[in-house]
């Protein structure tokens, strides 16, 4: 609805949105009932201890240090897929506190993000994992593409870089690599940073900045509801 009337001039009636919200409450209700199923949900949350062993289980060529350099990025930044796949070399900016990461091609939130440095076991391998991925692939062209594709024969770096889609697939791919039971997407790495930033008691509007949401967001809402429900329940403590 707020689309229709923001970005396409569309006049609704008083109450349309009610209507609507209504409608769709029903659908869900009757869809319940019956048993039919839609999409796939919500996306698997790719937390801290996937991250681990996906790291460990890319293998030390370049497509493996590809993989692990994005996906660490990708958890890193809070991203979709849209928001990595038209990076360049120079929006990735190493300083002394940390990665700087200029998402300026966002699918909805253009936005600066700020990796901080910390003696953990995995923010020095993501700034590693970074520096690594350039240097194999020769990323010496500031204004080239920082996620390249490779040739699917040769495994030679090309100069186009990765859509959307097939960063999804990396994401999906390199937890089927690393063993883990759960099917990742390209989302996946979005609500594990929100997820394991909730579980160390970060607020919903750090959080936000982060991920490039509103800070009411009712989206972001609903991920931190799946840490709190366990975090923030009655029967702690009780029994």
């Amino acid at each position: 609805m707020v689309s229709a009337r923001a970005e396409h001039g569309v006049w609704l009636e008083d109450g349309v949105a009610r209507l609507a919200r209504n409608r769709l409450k029903q659908l869900v209700k009757e869809m319940e009932a019956s048993g039919e199923t839609r999409g796939r949900g919500q996306a698997a949350p790719l937390l801290v201890e996937h991250l681990v062993k996906i790291s460990a289980a890319c293998p030390d060529n370049l497509r493996g240090i590809r993989d692990r350099a994005l996906v660490l990025m990708h958890f890193a930044v809070a991203g979709r897929e849209h928001d990595l796949a038209f990076n360049r070399v120079r929006d990735y900016a190493e300083t002394p506190g940390g990665i700087q990461a200029d998402l300026r091609v966002s699918k909805v939130c253009p936005r600066v993000v700020f990796g901080p440095l910390r003696l953990t076991a995995l923010s020095l391998p993501r700034v590693r994992a970074w520096q690594a991925w350039k240097e194999a692939a020769g990323l010496t062209d500031p204004d080239g593409y920082a996620w390249r594709r490779l040739h699917n024969r040769w495994n030679t770096v090309m100069d186009s870089g990765l859509q959307p889609e097939p960063i999804g697939d990396i994401v999906t791919r390199a937890g089927e690599r690393a063993g883990i039971a759960i099917r990742f997407t390209g989302h996946s790495p979005r609500c594990g940073l929100t997820a394991s930033s909730r579980l160390k008691g970060h607020d919903q509007i750090v959080i936000a900045r982060q991920g490039g949401w509103a800070p009411h967001s009712k989206v972001l809402a609903g991920y931190l509801e799946v840490v709190d429900q366990w975090e923030d329940n009655a029967l702690l403590d009780v029994l």
